[in-house]
């Protein structure tokens, strides 16, 4: 019946507060089909939606915002997030869809670095890393080691932490002299997959020199960025976190009384 009426009468929306529709129906049909109840639910309480790659950036956020003291850490407690495997046309698509609903909803997107050209949208505040990916920013030798002898000290006592940050050393002269075997850029280039291509043969190399199991996969790297130094934390890192504040400050989520 809606593909019908869209077509040539006047549609009502009554998701939200009833509304006229004026796109000929697409962003009710795709509300419909493809956003669900809950998200509604969680615009209208939030009055804001964060769109991230994954889960791991969400952790990875909020310990930096922990670590600066910034005022996103509050927004970054209980945000409303969507996450968007680094694909622009998924958030808009989504967005657009949530705002048949309500109208006043603030966005942000963050992305890794992609090789297309962001669409400029005054509704949804977009952006992506300089450096390849989220998981680049916690790629320093320095935080590495305090890592290792942290875990070291945790592990087996401050006798230990010596050994452990050995182990790191090691691990990662091994793993950068792969990289430069294959042709790879060096571990702290913005240009390598941090994650996959150093980060994740780094620990299994770690772990099995330890003679343990690896315990650091990608969902924990987020635990790196309390042992980043301050001065070794990139300015765009403050930057991206200003632009989360920002639409969170902006929002205007529904009140207790309705």
């Amino acid at each position: 019946m809606l593909n019908e009426a869209v077509g040539r009468d006047t549609v009502v929306a009554f998701i939200g507060k009833p509304h006229r529709i004026d796109d000929r129906g697409s962003q009710l049909l795709k509300a419909l089909r493809e956003i669900g109840f809950e998200h509604y639910l969680q615009a209208e309480e939030t009055g804001w939606v964060l769109y991230l790659e994954g889960s791991t950036d969400l952790a990875i956020l909020r310990a930096f915002a922990e670590k600066l003291d910034h005022p996103a850490r509050t927004a970054l407690e209980r945000p409303f997030v969507h996450y968007v495997a680094n694909q622009p046309s998924q958030a808009r698509q989504h967005f657009y869809g949530l705002r048949e609903a309500k109208q006043d909803l603030a966005a942000v997107a963050l992305y890794d670095r992609l090789e297309a050209t962001l669409q400029d949208d005054p509704n949804l505040a977009q952006s992506m890393w300089q450096r390849r990916e989220i998981e680049n920013y916690l790629c320093q030798r320095v935080t590495l080691l305090a890592f290792a002898e942290a875990r070291g000290n945790e592990q087996h006592g401050h006798l230990f932490a010596a050994s452990w940050r050995k182990a790191m050393e090691k691990s990662i002269d091994e793993i950068t002299a792969a990289l430069s075997a294959l042709g790879k850029p060096d571990p702290w280039s913005p240009d390598l997959k941090a994650s996959d291509e150093f980060l994740d043969p780094l620990f299994r190399k770690f772990y099995e020199r330890l003679g343990l199991p690896n315990l650091m996969r990608k969902t924990d790297y987020h635990t790196l960025a309390p042992f980043v130094p301050a001065d070794e934390l990139a300015t765009e890192v403050r930057g991206k976190l200003d632009a989360i504040a920002a639409v969170a400050a902006r929002a205007h989520p529904r009140r207790g009384d309705g």
